[in-house]
């Protein structure tokens, strides 16, 4: 399931994303703190995670181009109803000089209604040259 939100949240040039979609991983009250510049972090609402991922869509560095998220590394401990998975992924802007960026994200998952659902999920970004953490050189 994991795997399949960085499938969704990709795009090519003027193709749309199924936001519904998107929101169908995530409980309505699920906590998204995610990192928005080198410094800071913003807490989101489902909603304000989507409508970030929709502004950026719409932003002239995404004019000509498309936006790929791909899962690297994935790291996963399910207890019961709960699991905990990490994620190495790198984000690029397609057609872009810009080298793509590394990141990790950690998401909680809960059972509900017989499937997963995303109950919080937070990130960081790994900086150009430094190496991918421990845990997930196996």
């Amino acid at each position: 399931m994991i795997k399949q939100i960085y499938a969704v949240v990709s795009s090519e040039k003027d193709k749309q994303v199924d936001w519904d979609r998107v929101r169908s991983f995530f409980l309505e009250e699920a906590v998204i703190i995610l990192r928005t510049s080198r410094e800071g972090s913003t807490r989101f609402t489902v909603d304000g995670f989507i409508q970030d991922f929709w502004d950026f869509y719409k932003s002239p560095a995404m004019n000509d181009s498309g936006f790929k998220e791909e899962v690297l590394r994935l790291e996963s401990e399910v207890y019961h109803d709960i699991a905990f998975i990490a994620v190495v992924y790198e984000a690029s802007i397609l057609k872009s000089e810009r080298p793509p960026q590394k990141g990790i994200d950690f998401w909680l998952l809960t059972r509900k209604d017989s499937g997963w659902k995303v109950a919080a999920v937070t990130n960081e970004i790994i900086p150009p040259g430094e190496e991918i953490p421990e845990m997930f050189e196996n």
